[in-house]
């Protein structure tokens, strides 16, 4: 408990993951990784510290890399784990439904979520590892969907560190201002895009209908 208060500053974890010297770097994304699967540390501590230490391009860089690392892990213990037990609980039917729609309507959905500041997104990992998602579409939703916040925090870190406070505060108000309007209006986003897939799936069901033979012969 003692080193978890120790990390949960910005200072003592940067002077931290420093004290490893030329390999700073490989230090910051193993515990990036690690923030992800275990939650020591608020992933926005870790952040700024990347772009103290690091800058810009090669803080989102390293951020993104150990992020990447530990939603992979949790997706995959999580699967490789979870699934086993989930079956033996959980009735084959209600999986099932469960899947299909993660599959259908949650891969949309859970990007949004991916893309809502203050969403636990480390959580959503964990879940979507007990769910038949592709790899693939997991990887490149947690991938873009993390990318804006990462960035933010990179460039807040990297403001304070070249004592640009100006423009720190600037990023600061806008992340807050972002944070707030679209956590509590994250239903309404979600209740959207809902809508909106739902009537993309719609005329495209409604397009294959009208093109396919079996449809045209019914239709005469």
């Amino acid at each position: 408990m003692d080193f978890y208060r120790y990390l949960l500053s910005p200072r003592r974890l940067r002077l931290f993951i420093a004290s490893f010297g030329p390999f700073a770097a490989v230090a910051f994304v193993v515990v990036q990784a690690l923030q992800v699967v275990f939650a020591p540390i608020p992933g926005e501590v870790t952040g700024f510290v990347g772009g103290f230490l690091f800058g810009n391009v090669v803080g989102t860089i390293l951020s993104t890399i150990g992020l990447t690392l530990g939603s992979v892990m949790a997706f995959s213990i999580s699967r490789y784990f979870g699934m086993r037990f989930v079956e033996k609980v959980v009735k084959k039917t209600y999986i099932e439904k469960f899947n299909f729609f993660v599959t259908h309507k949650g891969l949309y959905i859970s990007y949004i979520l991916f893309l809502i500041p203050g969403f636990p997104k480390d959580s959503l990992c964990w879940l979507l590892g007990l769910t038949h998602m592709r790899f693939l579409d997991f990887f490149l939703m947690n991938f873009l969907g993390r990318l804006p916040g990462t960035v933010i925090l990179t460039f807040q870190g990297s403001a304070v560190k070249d004592e640009r406070y100006k423009f720190f505060l600037i990023l600061l108000i806008v992340s807050a201002v972002l944070t707030v309007v679209l956590y509590f209006s994250r239903n309404h986003i979600i209740r959207f895009f809902s809508h909106v897939i739902k009537k993309v799936k719609k005329k495209k069901i409604d397009d294959h209908s009208k093109h396919h033979p079996a449809a045209r012969k019914k239709v005469k």
